[in-house]
């Protein structure tokens, strides 16, 4: 069996093996905009979170835009690399025990969603858009992730 992670790290080092400033910045703005991605399929079911989570959806778009739109100059600083690190490692650790408390299969999920990363790819290679975003190419197949929600506990 592949190491999921290591197929997504491997994604990573050949669409930009050499990252520059611009492309901190978009990647950190792609991981912003899918936690709004995550914050649109929820619903509060107070009015208090569903004001926060509202809020919170705007607040981390436009976050996500601005950086992902940006120019050459890195838009923030990091305060402590290995607090940095540590917060992307608990990042994944805490959103797989989150598909793991609704019933979701993560490591099929992952391992489509590389699948599908891999099929952005033209001839082996990246090709990426103004922004430095890898973009779709011909061959792109959205990954389906239906048959790994199939029994959500809630």
């Amino acid at each position: 069996m592949q190491h999921t992670l290591l197929n997504t790290i491997r994604w990573f080092v050949r669409a930009v093996p050499e990252p520059e400033t611009k492309n901190i910045n978009v990647q950190t703005g792609v991981h912003f905009e899918e936690v709004g991605e995550m914050l649109d399929e929820m619903i509060g079911t107070t009015p208090e979170a569903h004001k926060l989570i509202r809020e919170a959806n705007e607040a981390v778009k436009a976050l996500a835009k601005y950086l992902k739109t940006s120019d050459e100059v890195l838009k923030y600083e990091v305060c402590s690399h290995k607090k940095l690190l540590d917060a992307l490692c608990d990042q994944v650790v805490t959103g797989t025990g989150t598909a793991h408390m609704w019933g979701y299969d993560m490591l099929k999920g992952m391992d489509t969603v590389n699948a599908s990363n891999f099929s952005k790819f033209v001839d082996g290679e990246p090709v990426f858009d103004a922004n430095r975003k890898v973009m779709k190419g011909p061959d792109y197949f959205e990954a389906d992730l239906a048959p790994y929600v199939q029994n959500p506990r809630f």
